[in-house]
């Protein structure tokens, strides 16, 4: 309970304050974050983990789909601070929730793939886990904010530690 609320505080902080980070032209990945995740997020969020999973292993994350200007999880740092406060703590709070979600997603896709160790089922575990790199690879991206960047990084870890334990 405690660590929640603290993880609350600090992405709140994160979010209001900006981490002073330039934003970078280069982008490793031309895709928008919000744009492809917005299937798996939608399903997981009206409670239909299976889709949300199944739309998760799914996704291109190469493609390169449009993306509206509004899109919250791909705003940079730069367009943040240019925010109003209003403006800004409404971003929050609708990233924060996406970001809630995507975190639950992941755990439940890591979930999968370390289901499917134990069937046996190497090449399901093995989707699993490379989708919530490119996942992580994608949000941990100098264009983002700090926070986004910060949830690409975990998972990312969490697909590299499992990944390690699949045996070769």
């Amino acid at each position: 309970m405690k660590s929640a609320i603290i993880a609350g505080i600090m992405v709140v902080a994160i979010l209001l304050t900006g981490c002073g980070k330039k934003s970078s032209s280069a982008t490793t990945l031309t895709a928008q974050p919000e744009i492809i995740l917005e299937p798996a997020l939608t399903a997981w969020q009206s409670g239909d983990k299976t889709t949300a999973t199944s739309n998760f292993l799914a996704m291109d994350w190469n493609s390169a789909p449009s993306s509206a200007p509004s899109s919250t999880l791909s705003i940079s740092e730069v367009q943040f601070k240019t925010l109003s406060n209003a403006d800004r703590q409404a971003k929050s709070l609708k990233m924060t929730a996406q970001l809630q979600s995507l975190r639950d997603l992941a755990s439940s896709v890591e979930e999968a793939g370390r289901d499917a160790v134990l069937k046996g089922d190497m090449a399901q575990a093995r989707k699993c886990f490379t989708s919530l790199k490119q996942c992580g690879t994608a949000l941990d991206n100098p264009d983002y904010l700090q926070i986004v960047q910060l949830t690409g990084q975990a998972m990312k870890k969490m697909s590299d530690k499992d990944m390690a334990k699949i045996p070769q």
